[in-house]
């Protein structure tokens, strides 16, 4: 079976496409849902399997990068990474070998090709993911990342599909949760903001993903008539 190609980093490869111009939204969202203290730890996660938190996660960092941040992307999902195929990087070492007190910091840190911006892989997938994104070195990470980058991105597996991400949520600033258009219940995008929140997290706000904007005629004519693209 073929394997599938890796999500593309369209803010790198295409900078004046319209959903280039989204992800630059979001991160001006992100700067204002506190001005005086901007979040710097930021999980990102979905309520089911699919629906693009990877890809989401890729490409805000991308553009956070492109603003001048130093920004630290981990992959946290110790149950299926992607972040390494994303960005073409090796797999190990990675959390997982600081996790488990086999690395230090810098040896599980790689540079990506976009600059500012730099990548933790998830390391070998471990037969304990939740209990070691629990843990008190789980913490010990977080803190060295955040005095050496100014925004640090965790990437994790499903808030419903297991409990890796609420066990995260309260070590973080703030949960972004990435919801497909059409295709996830209202109930269940409830349900995983209220799981987040029992955990102590707090819910920065809501990424509608693979949203058609031919739906939105208005919104993209005025894009395409200030790009000169109208067509």
């Amino acid at each position: 079976m073929k394997r599938p190609s890796p999500p593309r980093l369209i803010v790198a490869e295409d900078s004046q496409s319209f959903t280039s111009e989204a992800y630059r939204v979001l991160r001006t969202n992100l700067h204002y849902a506190s001005p005086d203290a901007p979040p710097r730890r930021i999980l990102i996660t979905s309520t089911g399997p699919g629906e693009g938190k990877s890809t989401t996660l890729a490409n805000l960092g991308v553009a956070l990068a492109q603003a001048e941040r130093s920004v630290l992307l981990v992959d946290s999902d110790l149950r299926r990474p992607m972040l390494h195929l994303i960005f073409n990087q090796r797999i190990n070492p990675g959390l997982t070998s600081y996790l488990a007190g086999d690395a230090l910091l810098p040896a599980v840190i790689v540079k990506t090709s976009v600059p500012n911006l730099s990548l933790v892989p998830s390391g070998r997938i471990p037969p304990n993911p939740a209990e070691l994104l629990a843990s008190r070195r789980m913490r010990e990470f977080l803190e060295a990342a955040a005095e050496r980058y100014d925004i640090v991105l965790l990437d994790s597996p499903p808030v419903l599909a297991v409990t890796d991400a609420s066990a995260l949520a309260s070590m973080m600033d703030g949960v972004i949760l990435v919801v497909g258009s059409g295709t996830v219940p209202q109930a269940a995008v409830r349900r995983a903001k209220e799981q987040i929140e029992a955990a102590h997290g707090k819910t920065l706000g809501v990424v509608i993903n693979r949203f058609d904007p031919k739906s939105d005629g208005y919104t993209r004519y005025y894009y395409q008539r200030y790009y000169g693209k109208e067509k």
